[in-house]
């Protein structure tokens, strides 16, 4: 069964989605990363500190992105929602 947790809103700077979900221990679970709203945010799969410049994938509204990490980076501004796959 999935979990689902509340929309998180991102501004200009990058922010760990997993730490802003609370979650702790999920480097094998699939996260997955949807862009909502009507922004497209830049999310980066991986590392402990927050990527430099512009680094990572562009997710369009609607788009996602599914992967396993301990860290999952977006940049925005924008809105996504994080579902973690048990």
């Amino acid at each position: 069964m999935a979990q689902s947790y509340p929309d998180v809103d991102i501004g200009g700077v990058y922010i760990d989605l997993i730490a802003q979900a609370g979650l702790v221990a999920i480097a094998n679970q699939r996260v997955t990363v949807q862009a909502k709203g009507s922004q497209a945010v830049i999310v980066y799969v991986g590392g402990a500190a927050a990527p430099t410049g512009r680094q990572g994938i562009v997710l369009n509204p609607g788009q996602s992105l599914t992967g396993t990490s301990d860290h999952i980076w977006a940049l925005g501004p924008g809105t996504v929602a994080v579902l973690v796959e048990d």
